[in-house]
C-alpha cells in the first residue's frame, strides 16, 4: 500500500507550534540585575531598567498570521451559474457516498433506431454501465445500407440521387456511378474535395468497400492511394481513413505509432485497451497481412514492465464473454484486487492484469460493485491511487472501454479540442475508427459530461475541407 513519507509533523503539544514553554506560559525578564559582589568597584551602581509596560511573549510563541485586508472587490464568476449535466437519478443501490448510478446509455441520438436495440440500464457505482448485449457494430457483420437521407453538400458536384432515404431501393446506391465521380474528382487538373465528401459522408462502410473495389476493377489503381495522391494534410487522413476497413484503420494507427524512433504509448492505450476479442483478432491480421510481422512482436519490442506484459495479455483476445457474472467470483476478484493493491505495502500488479484481461464487461461491472462496498470507493480510485505512468493509463481505459465506452471517447475527443490548438491525430482517430459504431452515443455523452455540443466544438477547432468530413460525420451519427 503507498504510503506519502513526505512532510514533517511537530511532536510539541499545543495548536500554536509553541513547545513546552509556551504552554508553561513562561515569560523572559526584562529587568536588569545590579552588579553582584564580583563587579568591577570602580564603575558606580546602575539604576535599573523601568519595567516594560507589557512584557513580551517567549520568542518561540507563535503569533498568528493576520491576513491582509482586501485589496479588490470581490470578482463575479465569469460564467452564469450551469445547470447540472444530469438528469435526476434514482437511489443507488447501495448506500456508499460515492456510488454514481449515471445515465448511460445515452438517450439513442436517432429516432429510427431499429425495435431490437438493447433498452436503457441504469450504471453502476461511480462508472457508467453499458448495456450488456451492445448492437452489433461493423466489426461483427456488415449490415444493410444506412437509412437516413444524404447529407445536402452544396458544391460543383453533389449527388446525383434524389431526396429518397439512402439505400431503400435499386436506385439509391450505383457504385459505379460512384467510382466515376470520384475519378472525375482527382483527375485532371484540381481536387474536387466536396464530390469527395459527399460520397464519403453519405456511405456505410459496405458501400464504400464496394466503391473501393470497384474503381480498381474500372480504373486498374487503388482508390485509396488515388485520393491520397490528391488530397493532402489531416483531409487526406480522414479521407483515406474511411475507405479503410476498421481493422486496416486500427492497424495502420498501430504502425504509425510505433515505427521510428520513440513510440506513441496513447495510440496502443486507446486502441488494445478497448477493442473487444473479435476486433483484436481482426486488427492482428490486418496489421500481418501489411506489415508482415505480427502485433505482439512490434508490442514486445516498443514497450517494457508491466505496461508492456498487460498489452501482451490483453491481445491474447482471452476476454470472457460471459454476460452473466458470478456474484461468489466477483467478490473474490475484488478482495483479490483489494489484497494486491490498497490491502497491502506495495502493489501485485500480476493480479491486476489478470483479472483486467480475462473478465467480462457484466463481471467487471460487478467487481467494481463488490469493491465498492469493499472499500468505499471504485476501481478507478484504487487504480489512482496504486499505479502511475502508462500502465495506469491502460488499466483506467480497460474499465472506461468495459464500462462506458461512450464516455470514455467522449473525453478522448474533449482532450483534442480543448485548450490552445488542436490534437488533430486523436480527433481523426477516434471520430474515424467509432463512426459507425457509437459516434452517435459519444456525441450524447459529450453532452451529458461537459454540457457542450461535440459538433459545435470540433467546428470551432477546424477549418476547410477537414472541418467539412468530420462535422458532416458527426451530423450524421
Amino acid at each position: 500500500m503507498m504510503t506519502n513519507n513526505g512532510g514533517f509533523q511537530s511532536n510539541f503539544p499545543g495548536s500554536g507550534g509553541g513547545g513546552i514553554y509556551e504552554q508553561a506560559n513562561y515569560q523572559r525578564s526584562q529587568t536588569y540585575n545590579a552588579p553582584g559582589p564580583y563587579s568591577n568597584p570602580n564603575y558606580p551602581p546602575q539604576q535599573p531598567y523601568p519595567p516594560s509596560p507589557a512584557p513580551l511573549q517567549h520568542t518561540n510563541t507563535y503569533m498568528p498570521h493576520q491576513p491582509y485586508p482586501p485589496q479588490y472587490p470581490p470578482q463575479q464568476p465569469p460564467y452564469p451559474p450551469q445547470q447540472p449535466p444530469y438528469p435526476p437519478q434514482q437511489p443507488p443501490a447501495y448506500g456508499h457516498s460515492n456510488t454514481f448510478a449515471g445515465p448511460y446509455p445515452y438517450p439513442a441520438p436517432n429516432p429510427q433506431m431499429p425495435p431490437n436495440y438493447p433498452p436503457p440500464q441504469m450504471g453502476r457505482a461511480n462508472t457508467y454501465m453499458p448495456p450488456l448485449n451492445r448492437p452489433p457494430t461493423i466489426y461483427d457483420q456488415i449490415g444493410p445500407a444506412m437509412g437516413h437521407v444524404p447529407l445536402p453538400i452544396t458544391g460543383p458536384n453533389p449527388m446525383p440521387y434524389g431526396p429518397s432515404p439512402y439505400g431503400m431501393g435499386p436506385s439509391g446506391f450505383n457504385p459505379e456511378q460512384d467510382c466515376r465521380i470520384l475519378h472525375a474528382a482527382v483527375h485532371g487538373s484540381g481536387t474536387d474535395e466536396r464530390a469527395i465528401i459527399n460520397i464519403i459522408v453519405n456511405r456505410n462502410w459496405a458501400q464504400r468497400s464496394e466503391i473501393r473495389n470497384c474503381y480498381k476493377s474500372l480504373y486498374g489503381k487503388d482508390l485509396i492511394k488515388r485520393l491520397k495522391e490528391d488530397t493532402s494534410g489531416n483531409f487526406k487522413e480522414v479521407v483515406s481513413g474511411m475507405f479503410m476497413t476498421p481493422a486496416e484503420f486500427d492497424a495502420m494507427c498501430l504502425y504509425k505509432a510505433m515505427k521510428g524512433l520513440g513510440t506513441n504509448e496513447g495510440v496502443l492505450i486507446e486502441i488494445i485497451g478497448t477493442r473487444t476479442n473479435q476486433e483484436l483478432q481482426m486488427v492482428k491480421d490486418a496489421f500481418q497481412r501489411e506489415y508482415k510481422e505480427t502485433l505482439e512482436k512490434w508490442v514486445k519490442d516498443e514497450t517494457s514492465g508491466n505496461f508492456k506484459n498487460l498489452l501482451i495479455a490483453l491481445l491474447q483476445c482471452n476476454r470472457s464473454m460471459n454476460p452473466n457474472p458470478d456474484p461468489g467470483m466477483c467478490q473474490s476478484d475484488a478482495q483479490a484486487l483489494y489484497s494486491a493493491g490498497e490491502g497491502r505495502w506495495g502493489t501485485d500488479e500480476s493480479t491486476f492484469i489478470r483479472i483486467f484481461a480475462s473478465r467480462s464487461a457484466a463481471e467487471m461491472a460487478l467487481i467494481n460493485d463488490c469493491y465498492t462496498r469493499l472499500r468505499g470507493k471504485g476501481l478507478l480510485k484504487a487504480i489512482d491511487n496504486e499505479f502511475s505512468g502508462d500502465i495506469k493509463k491502460l488499466l483506467e481505459t480497460v474499465v472506461g472501454g468495459l464500462l462506458d465506452p461512450a464516455g470514455y471517447f467522449a473525453k478522448r475527443i474533449r482532450e483534442a479540442v480543448k485548450g490552445l490548438g488542436t490534437n488533430d491525430s486523436k480527433l481523426v482517430r477516434v471520430i474515424v475508427s467509432r463512426s459507425e459504431i457509437d459516434l452517435g452515443r459519444i456525441k450524447q455523452a459529450y453532452q451529458t459530461i461537459y454540457g457542450r455540443n461535440m459538433l459545435h466544438d470540433v467546428r470551432d477547432d477546424t477549418s476547410g475541407y477537414y472541418k467539412e468530413i468530420l462535422t458532416g460525420l458527426i451530423s450524421r451519427c
